[in-house]
């Protein structure tokens, strides 16, 4: 009955339109009686030919003839009052059947007869008529106060067919718009046309809403704009969209399988939304969630929140802190006592006062401070020959340091050398990085890290006014192997390193029987001097201890060149590569908060544009209980800074206030409070010698008062919908100023989350 009433509307109104155009398409109109008249000759010869349609449904393959000819076929399946396909497949054992049928020549193309198929209702998947009713009444009572002519700027699938359908029971004309047609022009000609309603879709709403011309565009016009869209659109877009377009706005949610109106969709969107929540909620560990529906279909991204209380002991991998520690550093102490360390630190003293006075060398080759005479300013300084733009910050910390170990003093506004010119001049300095490569080797083997250095120093002239560039020196020709050795020789980094596999060795053996693996991420990885230490720890965990190793850097040419040595998947499936960057945001770049156990971050740090941004993003990363392990310098190394400080981008932390190109041990300190990660070792201690070089091994723990809660576990209580859900675990809700959840900043996570599905470092 339905099907009936549907049509009697339809064909009413094109024959009160009569002679008026009802459609008009690419420079030619057909009147209404024309579109009556085609559309009775073909369902007249198509009846003619078969003696039962009822239960049949009319098929067109795709792309077998015209849009607009597609469209009055539709009508033809109405008046015969069967079903209609433009796209539907088969699934009948036997083939539909192929018809020829003739066609009036109304439409000014050589069109003289149409292949269709018939096949029967029941063998394809095709809408009830039922819901086309519904489609259908839901588009008429929108555009049933409408006079004049109606714009269709949609490509003519079902949702505008019917819309046109509409139209026509209601009288109005229809203007065929190219679907492809863009903003702009899309704008001129609603001005020039007068439409008085339109159909498009949401891509071509955003379009006209964002473009520039809109407020300056005539649409008096307009009282009625139908859309359709794939995901339900933003209600501040719609709120814009109605006060630019100053008319009606209706929607219909559009998918493969079904049409419905906005409010419809709105209405089940929110009760599907309010029965994922309330499953969340229903996990002890949960205080507080919240999920956001994503684009294409039945999709959704969970965010829920941890319930915080006092600490809970018997977190996986949580050992005895105080016996660890002092395992730790007895452990220690016995792999170094071989080793004059007192010799060692005098090594590396002698290096830092070599540095210095090569800076002063590096000044008199610019002819600067060539005598005890002369008094120079800091605009001579950077003048006199000018100190390239992206190291002018590096010179003034030389300056200041200078003046501190008391090579310079301040006279004035100036300064002037306080030793003799000879002690550095090449000579000297020769002699002096002669000897240091001498003590360096006794020491460790090798002498790369001199090497380097002295490399540096002789160049030092070229690298102030960027003649020479830093990274070059460090790699040259590409090669990571120099880079590499600086990381293993020096007794400091030896000494860290073998804190950090000490460590990471007893976390393993706590994780032991533990259900889930446990999940590494190291930071800034490099060259791979960290890493190596820990392969046989392990190496020999991989054995009986499930974990995950993640070797990540913002470099891929480290990425490559390290797993082009140790990546091999047969002997070590766990370990993974990726590229991550400290200084950005963690879901733009794939990673997912609480998702790791352990961070390790050997050097890393010093090198952040922002030290407390960048320690609350890996903060974030760590699961309730997890381990943040960290090595980093706390006080000036003058080598570095006559080498691979020219490589460090300029700071905007408190290193900005101090001028230091390193935070000091109290502001790490700091930092990491700040950032939520309670210190739980610092190593070494302050009466071992190595203490004096300032670099240190700091081990942390974060969310200890937090209960643990993984995407895993939540999904047990989520499986029973059948939808696709990704979970998120949060530390903390966003919030509003209002203190309302933030729920443009979660769809913005739940974007991040749809694009990284699929990354190996995205998830709980």
């Amino acid at each position: 009955m339905k099907i009936e009433v549907t049509t009697a509307e339809i064909l009413s109104g094109l024959e009160q339109l009569g002679e008026v155009p009802a459609l008009s398409l690419d420079g030619h109109e057909l009147s209404g009686n024309q579109v009556l008249a085609w559309t009775k000759s073909v369902a007249e010869n198509l009846g003619e030919q078969l003696d039962i349609l009822q239960g049949k449904v009319l098929l067109l393959p795709s792309n077998s003839c015209e849009e607009a000819v597609r469209l009055l076929l539709h009508l033809v399946a109405l008046r015969l009052g069967i079903g209609f396909e433009t796209e539907a497949q088969t699934n009948a054992e036997s083939e539909p059947l192929a018809i020829k049928v003739q066609t009036p020549d109304l439409l000014k193309i050589d069109l003289e007869e149409l292949s269709l198929l018939l096949t029967d209702k029941g063998l394809i998947e095709a809408d009830t008529t039922e819901a086309n009713f519904t489609l259908y009444k839901s588009q008429q009572e929108s555009l049933r106060a409408l006079q004049g002519l109606v714009g269709v700027f949609s490509p003519l699938n079902k949702f505008a067919r019917f819309a046109i359908f509409a139209a026509w029971s209601s009288r109005l004309s229809v203007d065929l718009q190219s679907p492809e047609i863009n903003p702009a022009k899309a704008l001129v000609v609603l001005e020039r046309s007068g439409f008085s309603g339109v159909m498009l879709p949401a891509t071509l709403l955003k379009g006209l809403v964002a473009h520039p011309a809109i407020a300056l565009t005539n649409l008096k016009n307009l009282q009625c704009l139908l859309y359709e869209t794939e995901v339900l659109l933003a209600q501040p877009l719609l709120q814009n969209a109605r006060r630019l377009l100053a008319s009606e706005i209706a929607g219909w949610v559009c998918s493969e399988t079904d049409i419905k109106p906005v409010a419809k969709a709105e209405q089940a969107l929110t009760q599907k939304l309010e029965a994922i929540t309330e499953s969340v909620a229903k996990h002890p560990a949960v205080t507080n969630s919240f999920t956001v529906p994503l684009t294409g279909g039945d999709r959704w991204a969970v965010f829920a929140q941890a319930k915080v209380q006092e600490k809970i002991q018997g977190k996986p991998g949580m050992p005895d802190m105080a016996g660890l520690f002092e395992g730790i550093n007895t452990e220690l102490d016995t792999e170094f006592a071989h080793i004059d360390l007192e010799h060692a630190v005098k090594v590396t003293e002698q290096l830092n006062a070599t540095a210095l006075l090569s800076m002063l060398n590096a000044f008199s080759h610019l002819g600067l401070f060539c005598d005890q005479y002369s008094v120079h300013s800091l605009v001579e300084l950077l003048e006199t020959p000018p100190v390239a733009q992206q190291h002018r910050a590096l010179i003034k910390r030389w300056v200041r340091v200078l003046q501190e170990q008391q090579l310079l003093s301040a006279d004035g506004d100036s300064w002037r050398v306080e030793v003799d010119p000879d002690s550095y001049s090449d000579t000297a300095l020769a002699q002096a990085w002669g000897q240091l490569e001498q003590d360096w080797r006794a020491l460790s083997g090798a002498s790369k890290t001199i090497d380097y250095a002295r490399a540096n120093a002789e160049q030092l002239s070229d690298l102030i006014r960027g003649k020479v560039q830093a990274v070059h020196l460090l790699f040259p020709r590409g090669s990571t192997e120099l880079a590499s050795a600086l990381y293993r020789e020096g007794i400091a980094a030896r000494y860290q390193q073998r804190a950090v596999s000490a460590l990471l060795k007893s976390i393993l053996n706590n994780w032991e029987g533990q259900p889930q693996p446990l999940k590494i991420l190291e930071v800034g990885a490099g060259t791979g001097a960290t890493t190596q230490a820990l392969l046989p720890v392990l190496d020999d965990a991989s054995g009986h201890i499930q974990f995950d190793y993640q070797f990540t850097d913002i470099s891929v040419a480290f990425l490559d060149s390290f797993f082009a040595q140790h990546g091999d998947q047969e002997q070590r499936p766990w370990l993974r590569r990726g590229l991550f960057d400290i200084d950005r945001s963690l879901r733009s770049q794939g990673f997912s908060p609480n998702s790791f156990d352990v961070i390790i971050a050997g050097g890393v740090f010093n090198a952040a544009h922002n030290t407390d941004a960048s320690l609350r993003r890996v903060a974030e990363l760590l699961r309730p209980g997890g381990w943040f392990i960290m090595t980093e310098p706390t006080s000036e190394e003058f080598w570095v800074m006559a080498s691979q400080a020219f490589m460090l981008v300029d700071a905007v932390d408190e290193r900005t206030d101090s001028g230091a190109t390193f935070l000091s041990l109290s502001q790490w300190h700091n930092a990491l409070e700040a950032a939520g990660l309670e210190l739980a070792m610092d190593l070494p201690v302050s009466e071992h010698p190595l203490s004096r070089q300032g670099h240190r091994f700091f081990a942390c723990r974060a969310k200890q008062n937090q209960m643990r809660l993984t995407a895993d576990c939540l999904a047990e209580y989520i499986d029973h919908f059948d939808s696709e859900i990704f979970i998120q675990v949060l530390d903390q809700l966003p919030l509003t100023l209002e203190g309302q959840v933030d729920n443009a900043q979660l769809q913005e996570w739940a974007q991040f989350m749809d694009s990284h599905q699929g990354d190996s470092s995205y998830g709980n």
